[in-house]
């Protein structure tokens, strides 16, 4: 009899053991908010040459090292349909719906179907959404998020499939493409998505200080005609930061009870690596990175979030090479291989609920799988 009690004891024991074990995997796998985080055109060469900028000459630390120390790092590559060296519709797409495109495609698949992309599944699931950019509102990667076209260029039905999509938050540029020609802006069909957006019940704010003023669940951010200004060039104007957008963004999601999911974009690092224009990169990275500080101090007081940064391609080739080839190489100087895109390969790290699967050598379609993973979809 004894016996059998001690036997009953150890079995209802281990249950209890088995339960709580999984019970504790199940919480730490599944994550309530996912922030995205997305350099356009940063390689890991655009991160080096900001890092030795910001440590060694402003004396700031930098939010993306850290996060990398303290979280998990892979490399990601990112080839397409189309071949090796991707642009940003094409790797956007792959990265927030987890399937191969062509290159220009925007949330639609090789065959022409729509594809369901992880803001939409997150909004499917009663979470709050947003997308934020420091290029236009209607370029490739907000777009690829919550948009489907078969070409990037149709900026001005993105402009309305964005509004019908009911993301929570929409900040950028491109104010144009909301706009009818015959109030200066490029719609062909006498639209004004400014003034529909009021309607359905977005806030809409052109500064910075009108943002920060905003309140309601619906925001739309138009602070440029056309792309936001380079960081280095902002000062004295009324256009917010990356980082005023970031911070914003998230007051305004985080009041979901359900959870919430943002993507955030540094989109003219890449305009300025196009240019092969060495100190606005390095601002523009620099910028980014304290948007990525805004993100991670959210983190740290939110840990049920799950906080992503990667990049969708490598522009211009850069590389960091000695001042001179006799010199002490105690100064360095910065090479262009090109003003197009590389095929360079990209770092993705993260950190929070869900990061354990960011490890190893990855393609950038399984992105997608790893945050519908970490939120349990």
């Amino acid at each position: 009899m004894l016996t059998r009690i001690r036997n009953l004891f150890r079995s209802q024991l281990l249950a209890a053991v088995i339960i709580l074990f999984f019970s504790t995997l199940t919480f730490a796998a599944n994550a309530k908010n996912i922030v995205l985080m997305i350099g356009d055109g940063m390689g890991p060469a655009h991160i080096y040459v900001a890092w030795l900028y910001s440590t060694r000459q402003l004396s700031r630390d930098f939010a993306m090292t850290e996060i990398m120390n303290k979280g998990r790092t892979a490399y990601m590559y990112n080839d397409g349909l189309d071949g090796t060296v991707t642009e940003s519709a094409e790797a956007a797409t792959q990265m927030a719906t987890g399937v191969e495109v062509h290159v220009n495609a925007i949330g639609v698949g090789p065959d022409g179907r729509i594809l369901k992309t992880i803001l939409e599944l997150a909004r499917d699931k009663g979470k709050a959404t947003g997308l934020v950019t420091t290029s236009g509102i209607t370029d490739a990667t907000p777009a690829a998020f919550a948009a489907h076209v078969d070409n990037r260029s149709k900026e001005d039905v993105i402009a309305q499939q964005l509004l019908n999509s009911g993301v929570n938050i929409l900040f950028g540029g491109n104010k144009l493409f909301f706009l009818p020609e015959t109030e200066k802006g490029r719609r062909k069909d006498g639209r004004n998505l400014v003034s529909e957006a009021k309607k359905s019940g977005y806030v809409v704010v052109e500064t910075a200080e009108q943002m920060k003023n905003a309140s309601g669940a619906r925001i739309l951010g138009l602070f440029s005609d056309d792309n936001m200004l380079f960081e280095i060039d902002r000062k004295g104007s009324r256009e917010p930061s990356l980082a005023e957008m970031t911070s914003k963004a998230l007051e305004v999601l985080e009041k979901s009870n359900d959870g919430f999911f943002l993507m955030v974009e540094g989109g003219r690092i890449d305009h300025a690596a196009h240019h092969n224009d060495s100190i606005t990169t390095i601002t523009d990275t620099i910028a980014f990175d304290e948007a990525v500080k805004v993100a991670y101090e959210f983190q740290k007081k939110n840990p049920d979030t799950l906080l992503i940064i990667t990049a969708d391609h490598e522009t211009g080739a850069l590389a960091i090479l000695p001042d001179s080839p006799t010199a002490l190489r105690t100064r360095h100087r910065i090479a262009w291989g090109d003003k197009s895109h590389s095929g360079a390969p990209l770092f993705l790290w993260g950190i929070g609920p869900g990061s354990e699967l960011i490890n190893g050598w990855k393609h950038n379609t399984e992105l997608f799988g790893i945050m519908k993973d970490a939120y349990g979809f």
